[in-house]
């Protein structure tokens, strides 16, 4: 097929989830034989094009994130020049633009859904919508409408039940080639572990954003307690966001700079390294914190799968779908949310038993190269594709 794939809030390349998603979905398409084409945007100069990683590339400026809906005209001009057999957009409050434009080209169209499509009460958004008199409501609602399949991973974020017929839930995945300890590069891994952890401590490993529902603060507190009892573990968080200088600053007044390791922002093809280095990794999500996240755990959470790849095992909470990729007592430890007691039992089980974490890092790698890779995305992806061009 000829798949155009317009995911105008993201810039690429890029380390961040939405970028890491886009760059991995085009990525596979392409590797199954299809055209693909990416639309993205820039925050200046003129629309510029290119081919990267298997697939044509196409950088749209704008010059805010609120009038992505306004750039009609240039995905006409797209969609006029590509002639694609579908069209698939990546869904954003103030987008819609390439599914929009499909509909009045004839060409069918799939609308990608990967958080809650319009924000629960009490959210910033739903305020804002509120003071839009519904805008935001009705511009979710068209780009739902006009699309002929929705792919999410879940379809209660879809917040119209009489459109959810559409839906195709498909999880996340992890690049498992990427992701995998056999093809690292010895020596880059044995120069970052003399620099991070030159006196062989056990290690226990957050990666993802420094945002407060990622569970910051708490994977904090509870490296605070480990280490008043514990000088064999060494706690390294990989990433960047809005907590890290509170978590800079807090690190320095425990005076546990070389206890607790920030890397702060990481390319992601060294992510993996990083990962390697650690003998556990933490996934410690509050979704008490963020209130989309009452619709359900919709967030294919790429941090697990990228821990499972790697072959480690896994410490998160015990919350319906989170739950179903890494199974307790199979491929992780999970644990009651907000429950720092248990989180920190279930860290020092497997720091201690060298034997439990392989037998849960050696089965996730093997549950997700079968189930949750970026290769079975594309592939249940491309099914649902071919029903919208059917």
């Amino acid at each position: 097929m000829n798949i155009l794939y317009v995911a105008l809030k993201e810039t690429l390349p890029g380390s961040h989830g939405g970028a890491v998603h886009v760059t991995e979905v085009a990525q596979q398409l392409a590797r199954r034989g299809h055209q693909i084409t990416v639309v993205v945007q820039q925050k200046t100069g003129q629309l510029a094009r290119e081919k990267i990683n298997g697939f044509d590339l196409i950088r749209v400026p704008t010059r805010s994130n609120f009038l992505l809906w306004r750039l009609e005209p240039q995905m006409r001009e797209i969609i006029a020049a590509k002639k694609p057999d579908v069209v698939m957009e990546r869904y954003y409050n103030f987008a819609g633009a390439g599914v929009r434009v499909a509909q009045r080209a004839n060409t069918p169209s799939l609308l990608e859904v990967n958080a809650p499509m319009m924000d629960p009460r009490g959210s910033k958004k739903y305020a804002a919508d509120k003071l839009m008199f519904g805008w935001m409501t009705r511009r979710a609602r068209e780009q739902a409408t006009l699309a002929k399949r929705i792919v999410t991973p879940l379809a209660a974020t879809v917040p119209f039940p009489e459109l959810r017929d559409k839906a195709r839930e498909i999880a996340w995945g992890a690049n498992v080639e990427m992701f995998d300890r056999t093809r690292l590069q010895e020596q880059e891994t044995r120069d970052l572990r003399l620099e991070i952890n030159p006196n062989g401590k056990r290690v226990v490993g957050f990666l993802g954003s420094f945002r407060s529902w990622h569970g910051v603060r708490e994977f904090f507190q509870v490296a605070q307690e480990i280490l008043k009892t514990r000088e064999d573990i060494l706690f390294l968080m990989i990433g960047a966001g809005e907590l890290l200088e509170e978590t800079r600053a807090r690190v320095a007044r425990a005076d546990s700079q070389n206890k607790i390791i920030l890397t702060g922002a990481v390319e992601y093809a060294r992510v993996p390294y990083y990962l390697a280095l650690c003998d556990v990794g933490v996934a410690p999500f509050n979704t008490q914190v963020h209130p989309p996240l009452r619709v359900g755990f919709y967030w294919s959470p790429l941090k697990v799968h990228e821990y499972m790849a790697l072959g480690l095992p896994v410490v998160t909470i015990d919350v319906n779908g989170l739950n179903q990729i890494a199974r307790n007592e199979q491929e992780g430890l999970l644990y009651p949310e907000n429950d720092l007691e248990k989180m920190r039992a279930a860290i020092l089980r497997l720091v201690d038993d060298a034997e439990l974490a392989k037998r849960l890092g050696d089965a996730g790698r093997a549950r997700v190269v079968e189930n949750f890779s970026w290769q079975k995305h594309a592939e249940l992806l491309e099914n649902v594709l071919r029903e919208c061009v059917g």
